[in-house]
């Protein structure tokens, strides 16, 4: 891990104000599943943030709309088409223009890149907020454009580029920033966060497992694929949202990956980190590269197996 820049700025999303915070408190002890319901209703509809960032996007790529289950998904596109392509996913309550920042050094480094909102999120239509939506998400738009080599993904986006890649979405390379490694200790952060006692975080668990897959499962990280797909995490030491100690889980859960901390930043300026981005791009360049090398060696390989041979 590389040296630790100073900075003092730290980042996070408000899920309720203090005075809510008290009542979800008071309320979890007497009605925990009521409170339990409306905690996952919350999950389930993140924030919509736009900011200005559809108008930069669309002035300077391509924008492309498609539709998701009756809703119509925003994506926008940039560099040339035939160029390997790197998708980048934003996180609960964000937006794709958050990571507008590793646009050019991307296409500086020969890659074509795609940024989209998830469904609910920026200038997308319909509503998304669990895992299987931000997996189903990027496997869309994965499987809507060419040529896709890698993603780098933040947040609750990074923890569904995972476990898409888990669920057989073959890519090269992987740099997920500020990813959940466990959800077990992710969701126990969270019921402290909006207020939530030990009766009412148990009966949300039980309703967000039984709307996907068991948590112990996720947890398991099982079938991640090593030998396919190269992995750089990227976690900053002052993140509020997510616990740092994810870092460390991931990185042992694959084996051969890079792991990078920073200092400062949060959970979400550290999108913006220089370093973060440099380091990054070098990655999936080095990963595109060595991919390059092999297809090139197999290529030779089955030129020499066909070529015949003269006997004297």
């Amino acid at each position: 891990m590389k040296n630790l820049p100073k900075n003092s700025t730290t980042d996070r999303i408000e899920l309720l104000t203090p005075a809510q915070r008290r009542w979800v408190a008071l309320s979890a002890r007497v009605f925990p599943g009521w409170t339990a319901r409306r905690a996952e209703a919350l999950l389930l509809r993140p924030p919509r943030k736009r900011g200005r960032a559809a108008e930069v996007l669309n002035a300077w790529g391509q924008p492309e709309r498609i539709v998701v289950d009756g809703h119509r998904m925003a994506l926008w596109h940039f560099g040339e088409q035939g160029r390997p392509r790197v998708v980048l996913v934003h996180g609960w309550g964000g937006y794709g223009g958050q990571l507008a920042g590793w646009i050019a050094p991307l296409l500086g480094a020969g890659f074509a890149v795609t940024l989209f909102d998830q469904l609910g999120h920026g200038d997308s239509e319909g509503q998304a907020g669990a895992l299987p939506d931000f997996i189903a998400g990027l496997r869309t738009v994965a499987a809507a454009v060419p040529n896709v080599v890698a993603v780098v993904a933040h947040s609750m986006g990074a923890a569904g580029a995972l476990h898409a890649v888990r669920e057989g979405l073959a890519v090269d390379a992987l740099v997920l920033i500020g990813s959940p490694g466990n959800f077990d200790l992710h969701l126990k952060t969270l019921s402290r966060r909006v207020g939530l006692g030990l009766r009412a975080h148990h009966s949300l668990r039980g309703r967000l497992e039984r709307r996907y897959r068991p948590i112990a499962e996720i947890d398991a990280l099982q079938g991640l694929p090593v030998g396919r797909t190269r992995a750089m995490f990227v976690h900053d030491l002052d993140d509020l949202e997510v616990d740092f100690s994810h870092l460390a889980t991931l990185h042992a859960a694959w084996p051969g990956s890079e792991a990078m901390a920073t200092r400062g930043y949060g959970h979400h300026r550290v999108l913006r980190a220089p370093e973060v981005i440099a380091r990054s791009v070098a990655f999936l360049a080095s990963a595109s590269e060595r991919v390059n090398k092999s297809t090139a060696r197999a290529d030779c390989c089955v030129a020499h197996s066909l070529t015949p041979r003269l006997s004297i």
